[in-house]
């Protein structure tokens, strides 16, 4: 009986944890549903345990915000990506660079690195790879502005800039409207940038 007991109390246990996990994310589920509903965008649901996705169009450009889950419980990421069509190189801006802008320690592009590995020479492709001297004055240019204007949100995420599409990732989970659209403003200046003087 005792035995029972036990196992019913954990059972419940556990039933109460997944309750509250589930109203945590129903809360997520309606605050984006009410932002997608501000920016007039469309909110679509990814299933139970998912915040769901706003896809809309900001400046004629195609955008998502969404939750990603990070690996080895790392936490919760939200991603804003945009439509991009960049000619020039992939760029992978960390937070940092804007703390002492331009600290070039936080900004990369994507190539082949060669690493030595005991007693043998491992190339490792599409690896990111410091920015190098040629391209800084085009990138600090691309970026000065929202250094001055907006470091305190670029600060806490990445700007990645790929061939077809750009992002930008933040830990957590982005619940307010304001923020959502200043990164939406932000990311669709520097597409417009990119595309009109790609950085070669």
């Amino acid at each position: 009986m005792d035995r029972l007991l036990g196992l019913v109390s954990i059972a419940g246990f556990f039933l109460f944890l997944l309750t509250i996990v589930l109203c945590s994310y129903q809360l997520r589920r309606r605050k984006y549903r009410q932002i997608a509903n501000e920016l007039g965008a469309e909110y679509q649901s990814q299933g139970l345990f998912k915040s769901g996705k706003i896809a809309g169009f900001n400046n004629q450009r195609k955008y998502t915000v969404e939750n990603e889950e990070g690996a080895r419980g790392s936490g919760s990421f939200t991603v804003i990506k945009m439509q991009c069509m960049n000619k020039g190189i992939p760029l992978h801006i960390h937070g940092w660079f804007f703390k002492n802008f331009p600290n070039w320690k936080y900004a990369f592009t994507e190539g082949d690195r060669t690493e030595r590995v005991f007693v043998t020479n491992v190339t490792v492709q599409n690896a990111g790879i410091p920015l190098a001297e040629k391209y800084r004055i085009e990138v600090q240019g691309l970026f000065q502005e929202f250094a001055l204007l907006n470091s305190e949100l670029l600060r806490k995420g990445q700007i990645r800039i790929e061939q077809d599409s750009m992002s930008f990732t933040v830990h957590g989970v982005l619940r307010k409207l304001e923020v959502i659209r200043e990164t939406l403003s932000i990311l669709s200046t520097i597409a417009e940038r990119i595309e009109s003087a790609p950085i070669v």
